[in-house]
């Protein structure tokens, strides 16, 4: 049957539309934080929001400058590094993956999750946290003079960057002392100038593992509002 080009046109449009509104449909229902009470959150939805979701991004971090030991060579010390690199790269053997989780701790809706109460040197900030990786525990240095840790190290390895500005370094770095697996990173809110139409990159190097995470701050409403 012979359909005019306007009739085509027509068609398409009505298609899309069609997409489009399926598509916002199926977005609607799965933000249950923006049409469900806190209380009334599943188990199941509770899981979902704190290890996949606006605030919350799965990580496979892997291990900075690595070079697969059976592909050492026995020449000389000084060349063994970069002759495992070459073998490594060459025979297509990857770094190991560390599956962990990169939540905008301080967000709202993560916080009513989880329960969080944060203590005070990270009140005022904007946390990030990062838990599951086996490097976090244990990662501060003691420091003898307060019978703490220490991640001042750290730090000028960790940043949160949004494009256009200058990266922001952590204020203050405090593990969870209920879940050793996990580590708070404290940003000073007025270093950063966010808004709905920022994207924001927080990274850092535990070493010997990168840890990079980006955070798409459109996505990151609750009950309409940017919560961070």
């Amino acid at each position: 049957m012979f359909v005019s080009r306007r009739s085509a046109l027509r068609l398409a449009a009505g298609s899309l539309l069609a997409s489009s509104y399926s598509l916002n449909a199926r977005t609607a229902e799965d933000e249950f934080w923006n049409t469900k009470s806190p209380e009334s959150w599943t188990p199941e939805e509770i899981q979902s929001l704190t290890t996949k979701s606006p605030w919350a991004k799965p990580v496979s971090a892997d291990v900075k400058g690595y070079a697969p030991l059976s592909n050492v060579g026995s020449g000389r010390r000084g060349g063994m590094m970069r002759e495992s690199t070459r073998a490594g790269a060459s025979s297509g053997e990857t770094s190991p993956k560390f599956q962990g989780v990169v939540r905008w701790a301080s967000a709202k809706p993560v916080r009513l999750a989880l329960k969080l109460q944060f203590p005070g040197a990270l009140a005022g900030h904007y946390v990030i946290s990062v838990s599951g990786l086996p490097i976090v525990s244990g990662h501060g240095t003691d420091d003898s003079s307060t019978g703490t840790d220490s991640y001042d190290g750290l730090k000028s390895h960790t940043s949160l960057q949004v494009r256009g500005q200058e990266a922001a370094v952590p204020d203050v770095i405090q593990p969870d002392k209920n879940e050793p697996s996990t580590l708070y990173f404290g940003f000073l809110p007025e270093v950063l100038k966010l808004d709905s139409d920022k994207t924001v990159t927080f990274s850092t190097v535990m070493s010997p593992l990168n840890v990079k995470a980006k955070f798409e701050l459109k996505q990151m409403k609750f009950k309409g509002d940017l919560s961070l």
